[in-house]
């Protein structure tokens, strides 16, 4: 019977392919991100590059549902749906002064590279979350891993 590798370790599974994001990003910059890079989540970096956050389409999706006390939540979709349009043929719609920072989970559950697999596993099992990101021992990202990367690390 096919069993999971116990010898993984976070390295051995991770995406390095990372696209990270700055906690000023507005949310059509957010939005704009993840589209191109087909991606559902971002890990949220300071200046100097160290993790601080990670955000998700969920969160995206979750603000703009809420809206803010001034900015009613279908205002925030319009926003969205506004941003391929072309420019002479759209009216310009303000963009909200929402950010990243202003929805983003603050601290993420963050794992070395030497961090067993399975315990990564264990570990977003329990807080019931998608995405681990693999920090170096200064907090900048070196990876992720999703539910989807722990998946491929069972046999065919």
């Amino acid at each position: 019977m096919p069993y999971l590798k116990t010898d993984l370790r976070a390295r051995d599974i991770m995406s390095v392919d990372l696209v990270c994001v700055s906690p000023s990003a507005t949310i059509r910059d957010l939005a704009r991100i993840f589209e191109d890079h087909e991606i559902s989540g971002a890990p949220v970096v300071d200046q100097e590059g160290r993790v601080i956050g990670v955000v998700t389409k969920t969160d995206l999706i979750r603000r703009c549902s809420e809206g803010t006390s001034d900015i009613p939540p279908a205002y925030l979709f319009e926003v969205l749906s506004e941003q391929d349009e072309d420019e002479e043929t759209s009216e310009v719609i303000p963009e909200p002064l929402i950010c990243v920072e202003d929805f983003m989970t603050e601290d993420p559950l963050m794992v070395s590279p030497e961090v067993p697999a399975a315990a990564v596993a264990r570990m977003m099992y329990e807080k019931r979350i998608h995405r681990v990101i693999v920090v170096d021992g200064e907090r900048f990202p070196i990876g992720m891993i999703t539910s989807l990367d722990l998946l491929g690390a069972f046999p065919n």
